[in-house]
């Protein structure tokens, strides 16, 4: 058995055997010898013999006691909390630690200054460390030290971020047992965490903010504003949306909010008035996918039902959808259009037979289509979305000008947006074999025009 001073496990042994070669003890009188030949045996061979794997039992209070015994003798009296840190660190890395079984509990000093109990408590037995993340002086200043140690660590031994996801499971869950300023410096604390990208999964450690009970209080709606506060202040909205995607949240935030105050209103009044607007545009954004996806599935169902929905009946639905969800015109152009095409059976159809159920199906629901195309912006805004649209299916690809013949035949489209797309409104997808398929209908517009001229 081999043992250190602080090594908390025993290595595996073996023990060697020798056999000896078979020798009779005695002669056998013939009556009595097996007429059976004897089978050789194996002489002069070692076999190893593994003996049973012996587990010590778990000591975390050693590891915690000797944790906070390396930390204050590597720092010095009157330094700054940096600089000793950074010592501290390297004591631990001078050590041979079960930084592996007890990575947990080494941050739990870190954090809490010993090994921490239910409800956010610190185990009484054992050595304390004063100098920890609670006991900080609080702000993103005073916590950074300490993350900056963090880094370190996981640097050095990449298995601690399990326990570092870990430990930080555990003050989420004690939340509520703490105040206002210990919550916040566990915010700000998984905020750089997150910044610093340390390795830390989002999904484990951002998902168990929906408790039912914490949630109930409001204490994970205080948690999650300083933990967006502090993010946003050194990165932008676009990374926070990364990170929610990764656990799944990006589309949950108002479950963030007590149930009586799960409102649209309440989400933005909260938000606006901690300085996050950049929060408050991004979920304003999800609300309308959420609704401009109702609304193409509704209008689906309108225009395939037995019999189809009238014209009319089309354009009453959407406006009443858009006062209701204030949803943007330049939007609902872009479902409708979306809508009206994908109802087109398109496979196993000549380009003749694809244009003819386009010219069609504009025809009947043409005046869904102008009933929010009132301006010459809104003009251009369908003109270039249909431009992708036809570039990103290749059965539409050959079929741009033509399409947008038809628009201009059903009053839908301008000449004015027309010409304004082909000089410098246009799209960069497709646009040079696009320009060149509408050159021959510019030109017939520009000679009509000048037929009208001539007239006059």
């Amino acid at each position: 058995r081999t043992t250190s001073k602080h090594s908390f496990e025993y290595s595996h042994t073996f023990v060697q055997t020798k056999l000896p070669l078979r020798q009779p003890t005695h002669e056998r009188s013939p009556c009595c010898m097996s007429t059976k030949e004897e089978k050789p045996t194996l002489a002069g061979a070692t076999l190893k013999t593994r003996k049973r794997n012996i587990v010590a039992p778990a000591d975390p209070g050693s590891f915690a006691d000797a944790v906070v015994t390396i930390i204050k003798d590597a720092s010095a009296e009157g330094a700054p909390i940096r600089d000793n840190l950074s010592a501290a660190v390297k004591g631990l890395e001078g050590v041979e630690l079960d930084f592996s079984r007890y990575g947990d509990t080494l941050f739990e000093v870190l954090f809490a200054g010993g090994r921490m109990a239910g409800g956010g408590n610190v185990v009484e037995e054992g050595k304390k460390l004063e100098t920890n993340v609670l006991s900080s002086t609080g702000g993103r200043e005073g916590v950074m030290p300490y993350l900056e140690a963090f880094k370190t660590l996981i640097r050095r031994r990449p298995f601690l971020i399990r326990a570092l996801e870990n430990t930080l499971v555990k003050l989420i869950m004690s939340l509520e047992f703490y105040d206002e300023a210990g919550r916040q410096k566990i915010a700000i604390s998984m905020a750089r965490v997150f910044v610093l990208k340390l390795g830390v999964l989002p999904d484990r450690v951002l998902v168990p903010l929906l408790n039912d009970r914490m949630v109930a209080k409001g204490t994970i709606l205080a948690f999650v504003t300083d933990f967006f506060a502090d993010f946003l202040a050194t990165d932008n909205v676009d990374d926070l949306v990364a990170l929610l995607k990764k656990a799944r949240l990006d589309d949950r935030l108002l479950e963030f909010f007590p149930p009586q105050q799960r409102s649209l209103d309440q989400f933005n009044s909260h938000f606006k008035a901690k300085g996050l607007s950049a929060v408050v545009e991004y979920n304003t954004g999800k609300v309308v996918e959420v609704h401009l996806a109702e609304l193409a599935a509704a209008l689906q169902e309108m225009v395939t039902a037995a019999p189809p929905a009238s014209a009319a009946d089309t354009v009453a639905f959407a406006k009443a959808r858009k006062a209701e969800w204030g949803l943007p015109d330049v939007e609902i152009v872009k479902v409708m259009w979306n809508t009206l095409i994908s109802v087109i059976p398109l496979s196993n159809k000549s380009h003749s037979q694809i244009q003819k159920a386009i010219a069609s199906q504009v025809k009947k629901y043409g005046k869904l289509l102008d009933s929010f195309c009132g301006t010459v912006k809104l003009e251009a805004a369908l003109m270039v979305h249909i431009q992708v649209y036809c570039y990103e299916d290749p059965k539409l690809l050959k079929l741009f000008a033509d399409i947008i013949r038809i628009l201009y035949d059903n009053d839908i489209l301008g000449e004015d947006t027309i010409k304004h797309w082909y000089r410098k409104g246009s799209a960069p997808k497709g646009r040079q074999v696009f320009q060149r398929d509408l050159e021959p209908f510019l030109k017939w517009l520009d000679e009509a025009e000048e037929e009208e001229e001539d007239d006059e």
